[in-house]
């Protein structure tokens, strides 16, 4: 999968977002995968390892397509995503 998402910083504090169709549509799944996971969380008071895993995919999801990064000095299993443009944004290797 590559990622062809183009993020812009605009002024007045706003970003634009370009993406192609497939990866909109695939974060509204993933959207839709969590509000059922929390769902099934409230009513059971338990989460299934499916859900799980939905929950996993869609945290890289947003990473990747909105462009996030790690914050230099972390390694990539742990840690806080920053914005692409952040001061301590760890560049791409």
């Amino acid at each position: 999968m590559t990622n062809d998402t183009k993020v812009t910083f605009l002024k007045d504090e706003k970003v634009k977002l370009v993406m192609p169709l497939e990866d909109y549509e695939r974060l509204l799944k993933g959207s839709n995968d969590l509000k059922n996971a929390v769902s099934m969380m409230h009513e059971c008071c338990t989460i299934y390892l499916e859900d799980l895993g939905k929950l996993e995919v869609l945290e890289w999801r947003f990473k990747d397509y909105l462009g996030f990064k790690r914050r230099e000095g972390q390694n990539r299993y742990h840690g806080e995503y920053v914005l692409c443009n952040h001061p301590e944004a760890k560049a791409d290797s």
